[in-house]
């Protein structure tokens, strides 16, 4: 089996986990949707608000933003800016990119073991959210997995990018 299949079957593989990912987060924030759209109704047509709906969103986002960013990342649907492509070259744009995924997957690693600490403190501590005790440590756990996955991706992103060198580098 050459290097050009194997790259491709991992890319099948961890496409279909990171997308498994990207459906949480789209059930999540359509659950989210649900959500208000039933706070707002009972709030101005029943005068009678949803205890915590706030705590409930805020904790939801976590989940949608942080489980949709590695396959983001993974199908290139991030904002690129590609202003000084041209100009640069293909060396230039190879190495750009080997800088921005080496940084960013550098300071993901630094975040990831503040937010895992975070979690497990606020776990051990028995940390919750103000009026409808919702555990925080949920969100961090979310934040942590995300910011992992999204690590793992631009890892990934730059073995496959040293393996295939800077010929014909989009």
């Amino acid at each position: 089996m050459d290097l050009e299949t194997k790259i491709q079957g991992a890319r099948e593989i961890s496409g279909r986990l990171l997308k498994a990912l990207a459906v949480i987060s789209g059930i999540a924030l359509f659950l989210l949707m649900c959500l208000v759209s039933y706070t707002v109704f009972r709030r101005y047509v029943m005068n009678n608000p949803v205890l915590g709906d706030a705590e409930l969103v805020q904790i939801g986002m976590s989940l949608v933003v942080m489980m949709a960013m590695p396959y983001a990342t993974f199908s290139g649907a991030h904002i690129r800016v590609d202003i000084f492509d041209r100009k640069i070259g293909a060396w230039g744009r190879y190495l750009g990119d080997v800088m921005a995924r080496s940084l960013g997957a550098f300071f993901l690693f630094l975040l990831i073991q503040k937010t895992w600490d975070k979690a497990l403190d606020a776990h051990e501590y028995g940390d919750v959210t103000n009026m409808i005790e919702i555990p925080v440590w949920i969100a961090y756990g979310a934040i942590t997995v995300g910011m992992g996955g999204y690590a793992l991706v631009l890892i990934a992103q730059l073995v496959v990018q040293f393996l295939s060198g800077v010929k014909d580098y989009e």
